[in-house]
């Protein structure tokens, strides 16, 4: 038995280093796919205790279909069995990091269903790495930019501010997202604390262009503060802050929108 066991772990890893080769030969392939992997209970059980190799075998399945894929085809055509390769990657080895960092940087982009998906990951990487603060970063992140809801995006940054080495402006963060009337600055803090800690260069730019309108949305709050501290109300339309308080409205580019409901300013993804 002792001498099974290394010539079955040689053999699976040999498997592996084939069927790595192999896909990654295939990427030259007009159109390349990715397959639904089995349900990670059955992956389980017949991997043994060799599921943490199955897991990282996901988790490369989805990064070399990803750094493959043809950037012009529609994301969605390929998502659901990119978030199950994932899922099975967090559930046979959830104390691998790289999965979840694989899992925000391709899901939340796509839309609200799959920005809930790469949160329900973060969940299960939350109690699998108790000391990573950057699992319910994301998830609250996710929850902010993508999902809208203040509340969750709170509770996670609490979350994320009281474990190890996590920077301090996470609590001040966390406390000015669920405060009244704060989201706007929050979110503003958020998304310059995600650019100042990205690399790529085309999310730089998108997280960029949503400062910018988080700025523009900021200039308007603050006029509608001066207006109402001069007369005593708040105003029925924008257009009534020009020109004493804002010398014209700003624009706001897809996919952003100002919504004006007395008293509360929002700044809305369509």
């Amino acid at each position: 038995m002792k001498v099974v066991r290394p010539l079955l772990a040689l053999s699976l890893l040999a498997c592996y280093l084939l069927a790595f080769g192999l896909q990654q030969r295939g990427l030259d392939a007009a159109t390349v796919e990715l397959r639904h992997p089995l349900p990670p209970a059955v992956q389980q059980i017949g991997l043994g205790y060799l599921k943490q190799l199955g897991g990282e075998v996901q988790f490369v399945r989805a990064a070399v279909f990803h750094g493959g894929v043809d950037p012009k085809r529609d994301p969605l055509e390929y998502a659901a069995p990119l978030a199950a390769t994932l899922g099975a990657a967090v559930r046979l080895h959830p104390h691998f990091i790289d999965s979840y960092y694989l899992a925000q940087a391709t899901l939340p982009l796509l839309n609200d269903h799959y920005a809930r998906e790469a949160n329900e990951l973060h969940r299960q990487g939350m109690e699998a790495l108790p000391q990573r603060f950057e699992l319910p970063f994301f998830a609250g992140f996710n929850s902010f930019y993508y999902l809208q809801d203040h509340v969750a995006a709170a509770s996670y940054l609490q979350e994320a501010a009281g474990r190890p080495r996590a920077p301090a402006w996470f609590g001040h963060l966390a406390a000015t997202l669920s405060g009244a009337g704060g989201d706007l600055y929050g979110g503003l803090l958020l998304l310059e604390a995600m650019l100042a800690g990205e690399e790529d260069e085309l999310m730089q730019e998108r997280y960029r262009h949503s400062i910018t309108m988080f700025q523009r949305a900021i200039m308007v709050q603050e006029a509608i503060e001066a207006y109402r501290a001069r007369h005593g109300r708040e105003p029925a339309d924008l257009a009534e802050l020009v020109p004493a308080d804002l010398a014209e409205l700003p624009e706001f580019e897809p996919p952003f929108r100002l919504d004006w409901e007395p008293p509360e300013l929002r700044l809305l993804r369509n």
